[in-house]
């Protein structure tokens, strides 16, 4: 299982964006994007729930934790 840094970098990639792109899309700074994939710091709840409305994932898999942390939105529903 990946760990929430490994998962919004994996995440990001899937969609072509840049660390800056990703940014400007939850309005925070590229540095925080790179300190949350390097595990080096980790988003509020705030921004933790922009991630995952953004990538159209769960919390849970964001995370890499819980039941549900294998799978995205799209499969829970």
């Amino acid at each position: 299982m990946l760990s929430m840094g490994e998962n919004i970098a994996k995440l990001r990639k899937q969609k072509g964006w840049s660390q800056t792109e990703l940014a400007k899309e939850i309005g925070i700074s590229r540095v925080m994007i790179g300190k949350y994939e390097r595990g080096d710091n980790f988003p509020s709840v705030d921004i933790l729930i922009k991630l995952a409305d953004l990538f159209e994932a769960s919390t849970d898999y964001l995370l890499g934790k819980g039941v549900n942390a294998a799978h995205d939105k799209r499969m829970l529903n």
